[in-house]
């Protein structure tokens, strides 16, 4: 199917774009026109435009009337209301000095570009039509203001977020400031987050306070992050008590941690749990991650699972490790490649070799594609009981699978070779991984080094 269009309107183009897009009947992004386009987009739907626009002039934004379009047949536009679009441009068109004001269904049509727009991740063109929505007069309602300014966010652009806050013509509500307040906190910018916070015109909510909380825990600032949870003046939720304990495990505050999970007000959920076993495995308290998994009030998760094998894998309990692999699957759990990698890395550590390398073969009937982890891991553990010949052969494996070796692979043979006493050997294959580029110069001299000592 092929439409024509003669179009000598800019912003037309883009309602007419945008909503095909939303149809999902065009898929090449809009970036702007030339003079002269045509737009290619699949064998079901072509769209040729001519257009006599400086796109890149001011004047583009001047409503002009489009001179012929074709009648459109399925797949029918009709989201986005072109008819109120050509209304609107013909009274301008008629009055260029005195616009009149966007009666609803214009208001509407652009606002809707807008946030299809920014929901595509095209900031710059729904900032273009933002600038041309003020233009005519309009004033952007809240929600408008504050998709642009997500979407500005998600650009880590939160510099011209923060400018447009500031020339908002319509109060900015809680939500304004929460999207805004997450910008910051994942660019970094934590001190401006928390400036920003001190000068809210709004209460803060317990959105507010959650999104704060991990920006401080995140960045290592534990202590300020409960300060600012003992003087929240709204009732934390479970998403809040669940930041917290994370900050609290991953300092390794266990004790801490604990007493906060006694104290909450507020059901724990599947998250809390596999936060609070993950940091009671990795500080060594295993008997209490499992006594809490048996006591726990809701039902387990594959990362809860994940979580508890892993821990049971690391202190050398394989065979519990296969009992709490068999019990997922009897619960209808699928185990995901976190899962097998912990057991898998088990295994080899322990040295069942053997054992991870038919666990590792089985991975394709299981759907389970395998990372570097594993691979490593196998190797590893071949070459700490001293097979490196099979360890070669591994490797030799892992590159017929597909997978390229990182320096990480190659460090571990080259560990194992040396310590088998071959440090000629060690230096020779050092020395043409790095001919070949395939390892970093200052690393193969470090490990170079180490085998001149031995």
């Amino acid at each position: 199917m092929t439409v024509d269009f003669k179009i000598h309107d800019s912003h037309l183009i883009s309602i007419i774009l945008v909503e095909a897009m939303s149809l999902q009947h065009l898929q090449t992004p809009y970036g702007g026109f030339s003079p002269f386009q045509s737009l290619q987009t699949n064998p079901k739907f072509t769209i040729n435009f001519t257009s006599n626009i400086n796109f890149t002039s001011p004047n583009c934004l001047k409503p002009r009337w489009a001179s012929s379009v074709s009648q459109i047949q399925p797949p029918k536009i009709s989201a986005i209301n072109t008819t109120a679009w050509r209304r609107a441009k013909t009274r301008r068109a008629k009055n260029q000095r005195y616009l009149p004001l966007l009666d609803s269904e214009e208001f509407n049509s652009l606002r809707s570009l807008i946030h299809q727009f920014c929901r595509a991740g095209r900031t710059r063109e729904a900032a273009r039509e933002l600038q041309t929505l003020e233009e005519w007069g309009a004033v952007p309602d809240v929600v408008t203001y504050t998709v642009m300014i997500g979407s500005y966010c998600k650009d880590r652009n939160v510099d011209e977020a923060l400018r447009l806050l500031d020339r908002m013509k319509v109060a900015p509500t809680v939500v304004t400031y929460n999207t805004l307040l997450k910008g910051l906190r994942d660019s970094g910018k934590m001190d401006k987050a928390q400036e920003m916070f001190g000068q809210m015109k709004v209460a803060p909510n317990v959105v507010t306070y959650s999104t704060l909380l991990k920006g401080l825990c995140d960045s290592g600032k534990l202590d300020d992050a409960l300060e600012m949870f003992d003087r929240m003046k709204v009732a934390p939720n479970v998403v809040t008590y669940n930041t917290l304990l994370k900050g609290l495990c991953d300092s390794g505050k266990m004790d801490k941690a604990q007493e906060m999970f006694g104290q909450m007000k507020v059901a724990p959920n599947v998250v809390t749990y596999s936060t609070l076993l993950k940091g009671l495995c990795d500080s060594g308290k295993l008997d209490d991650a499992l006594e809490m998994f048996d006591r726990m009030k809701v039902a387990p998760n594959v990362v809860t699972y994940s979580t508890l094998l892993k821990g049971v894998c690391d202190s050398g309990k394989i065979e519990q490790g296969r009992e709490l692999l068999d019990e997922m699957k009897d619960k209808g759990l699928k185990p995901d490649i976190v899962t097998y990698t912990s057991l898998v890395t088990g295994l080899a550590r322990e040295g069942n070799l053997d054992e991870a390398i038919d666990l590792l073969e089985g991975f394709k009937n299981l759907g389970i594609t395998p990372d570097m982890i594993i691979f490593n891991s196998i190797m590893s553990g071949l070459c700490k009981t001293r097979q490196t010949d099979r360890a070669i052969d591994f490797l030799g494996y892992m590159v017929s699978k597909g997978w390229k070796p990182d320096e990480k692979s190659y460090e571990i043979l080259i560990n194992g070779i040396m310590t088998e006493g071959l440090a000629k050997d060690a230096r020779r294959l050092l020395k043409e991984l790095d001919a070949r580029g395939l390892v970093r110069s200052t690393w193969a001299k470090r490990l170079a080094s180490k085998s001149m000592k031995m």
